[in-house]
């Protein structure tokens, strides 16, 4: 099992510009900087994702095009969240109409999930047939929210098939909502991982990934020290 990113880079941020993070894109980056990440992807959740919840908009998503870092040398990139919809493996992947080069497939509860929850394996399965050309990596497909009816060995053998490497989630961990006996399965079955924060918070940013690495390391995944 390769871990793409054992380093200073984190690929699964969430801000208050687009989302349901509470800090701004600015403070978000310089903070960044201040914590030592070199490398960091700025990733809001989808528009099908923002409209379930009622989420206002506060920033045109279109200004991303002119911003620059102008706080220190950290590589920052936008991407976006996307959302399986449904069993047929349709996803939501804009925001306010805008897409991007860099989408991470989620799923996350119904809505934006329009099924029942049993279905759920056949809407990873056909997402990642339809759209395994666009996808960087699979968010936290080990997570709750559809408790048990993800067959992780399933989607872990379609991501292998097509290199699409899968996320250990900082943020899930630490707060307990990770399925342990999915994850496990995955770690074992899993060519390439994405150990990312999906911070919602400055702290989370700070300290989750190495809840996640210590995870790895306590069970045998990793032998190295980060």
């Amino acid at each position: 099992m390769e871990i793409i990113n054992p380093g200073n880079e984190d690929y699964h941020i969430h801000s208050i510009n687009f989302s349901d993070g509470l800090n701004t894109i600015d403070e978000i980056v310089k903070f960044a900087g201040e914590i030592g990440l070199t490398k960091i992807t700025i990733t809001d959740h989808n528009q099908a994702y923002l409209d379930t919840r009622n989420f206002p908009r506060k920033s045109y998503r279109g200004i991303i095009k002119r911003w620059k870092n102008v706080f220190n040398n950290v590589e920052v990139q936008f991407g976006i969240e996307a959302d399986i919809l449904n069993s047929n493996g349709d996803i939501c992947m804009d925001i306010q109409g805008e897409e991007s080069d860099i989408i991470i497939l989620s799923t996350h509860q119904t809505p934006p999930y329009h099924e029942d929850s049993k279905t759920i394996t056949l809407g990873y399965l056909n997402s990642i047939e339809r759209y395994h050309d666009k996808i960087k990596f699979l968010g936290h497909p080990c997570s709750v929210y559809h408790g048990e009816n993800v067959d992780i060995i399933a989607v872990t053998e379609l991501c292998n098939k097509y290199l699409i490497p899968i996320e250990v989630n900082g943020a899930n961990l630490s707060t307990n909502r990770t399925n342990l006996t999915k994850l496990k399965q995955m770690l074992k079955l899993v060519d390439r991982i994405y150990v990312n924060s999906d911070s919602h918070t400055l702290y989370e940013l700070k300290t989750v990934r190495q809840i996640a690495f210590q995870y790895l390391k306590e069970n045998g995944f990793v032998n190295n020290t980060f």
